[in-house]
């Protein structure tokens, strides 16, 4: 940790970039809309936010960076000069440093590797490791253009015990419990039902043939609203099954993010540790802050309700989580023969996802 001083509750600390230039570093990421955290009210964009939880009560901070800012980072560390996009991911870097949070990649690394960019996962995690250790004011002179690359190889660091027995080629299981949700939803967006119908048929799916998910009912909440994002699910009019199943499992990573830090919320108080999401991506973004929010502040019961949807929805929600060990759900009993019955649904989704651009 950093200087910090602690007087009757106050904190003051040193911050290596000096008021100014962290000033512009905070407002390039609240610009960027860089950021969700696991927590309500104090400012996210602010240091003294993160060192404060720290200096007062000893918690920790984890930045957990999607794969598209964890490859910018790196490419930078390799010497790629920054632009108007990669700038924010040299931000996150400076802002992680002064803030004495650690870095999280393992997400992206299991994303990469299932997008085939696998081979040389140790080497670029050693560059960032590396990289993460440098001054935060290397990394905040690319964010605020002062200047355009590192102009010096940097180091390396070698990777410690833990990366032996980590392989990011291994398939994650919080994804294989999302990817089924998501074609359900991508098959029923393609439908022309209204947007409750849409809902409450994915409520009996998530009961009937697989289970309950609270970071999928708030991304659907999202993709079935009036004002659903644009490009979701890329290409997913395709006619190439490839390219829409493609399409499909991309944005079903971003509900491995969601449903990941979720995890960690749960846990949050018994850890001490609080955790931000990190990523440029307005779809991600958006549902974890819609999950945030319901969480932290709002606090609605009838928050399908409060979304527009209507009142049967909500009832039809509520009966199903109240509900938890009815064995008519697809899952309680668990089955012996679970991959079996997963790897069979799977493929039926797909099949049908497919099937109705044909």
């Amino acid at each position: 940790m950093r200087f910090v001083i602690v007087d009757d509750g106050r904190v003051s600390y040193h911050n290596p970039l000096g008021s100014e230039k962290a000033g512009e570093l905070e407002e390039l990421l609240r610009q960027g809309n860089c950021f969700v955290p696991s927590f309500a009210t104090e400012d996210r964009y602010s240091i003294g936010t993160y060192v404060a939880q720290y200096a007062l009560h000893g918690t920790n901070v984890v930045f957990l960076l999607d794969r598209n800012i964890y490859s910018q980072v790196v490419n930078l560390a390799k010497g790629a000069q920054v632009n108007e996009h990669t700038r924010f991911a040299a931000g996150i870097m400076a802002f992680a440093s002064c803030s004495n949070a650690a870095i999280e990649p393992g997400l992206a690394l299991y994303e990469g590797a299932a997008s085939e960019a696998r081979e040389i996962w140790q080497i670029d995690l050693s560059l960032l490791q590396g990289a993460d250790n440098i001054s935060a004011i290397n990394w905040a002179a690319l964010a605020l253009g002062i200047s355009d690359r590192f102009t010096r190889d940097l180091p390396s660091k070698k990777l410690g015990d833990a990366s032996k027995y980590f392989d990011p080629s291994i398939s994650l299981r919080s994804f294989g419990f999302v990817y089924p949700i998501l074609l359900k939803i991508a098959q029923l967006g393609k439908t022309n039902n209204s947007n409750s119908a849409k809902m409450m048929a994915l409520l009996d799916f998530m009961y009937y043939q697989w289970h309950f998910s609270a970071p999928a009912t708030i991304l659907a909440i999202q993709l079935f609203s009036t004002n659903r994002p644009k490009g979701v699910f890329k290409n997913i009019h395709s006619c190439e099954r490839s390219v829409v199943l493609k399409g499909v499992r991309n944005t079903a990573w971003d509900l491995v993010y969601i449903t990941e830090w979720f995890k960690r919320i749960k846990h949050q108080v018994q850890r001490n540790e609080l955790s931000v999401i990190c990523s440029r991506d307005g779809a991600l973004i958006s549902a974890a802050e819609l999950l945030r929010r319901n969480m932290f502040e709002d606090m609605n019961p009838e928050f399908l309700l409060a979304a527009g949807f209507r009142k049967e929805v909500q009832q039809l929600y509520d009966q199903y989580v109240n509900d938890q060990e009815n064995p008519r759900r697809a899952l309680v009993p668990w089955p012996e023969n679970f991959d079996v019955y997963r790897d069979k649904l799977v493929a039926d989704l797909e099949n049908e996802v497919a099937r109705q651009n044909a």
